[in-house]
């Protein structure tokens, strides 16, 4: 929300600076930083999916690996065990 203010102050500045504002100007430069930052929204709301994906895929793999070394200690036992009878 304070972008959008910085964004909407810059533009009205320049705008008025120039002496060229209308109404019309100033609803089409909010509308456009509105959607720019609904836009801004549905990235950052990607990124975070993104990132919760990565983390259960980290975690999948993190346990993947525990079971594949929980898997080669209990056949390093059954081997030995065979061997020794």
């Amino acid at each position: 929300m304070r972008k959008k203010w910085i964004g909407v102050t810059a533009a009205c500045a320049l705008v008025f600076g120039t002496g060229c504002a209308t109404s019309g100007d100033l609803e089409k430069l909010e509308n456009r930083v509105s959607a720019l930052e609904q836009r801004l929204g549905d990235v950052d709301r990607r990124a975070a999916g993104a990132e919760a994906s990565a983390q259960r895929a980290a975690a999948d793999a993190q346990a993947a690996a525990q079971s594949a070394d929980e898997a080669n200690r209990r056949a390093d036992a059954m081997f030995k065990k065979s061997v020794t009878k």
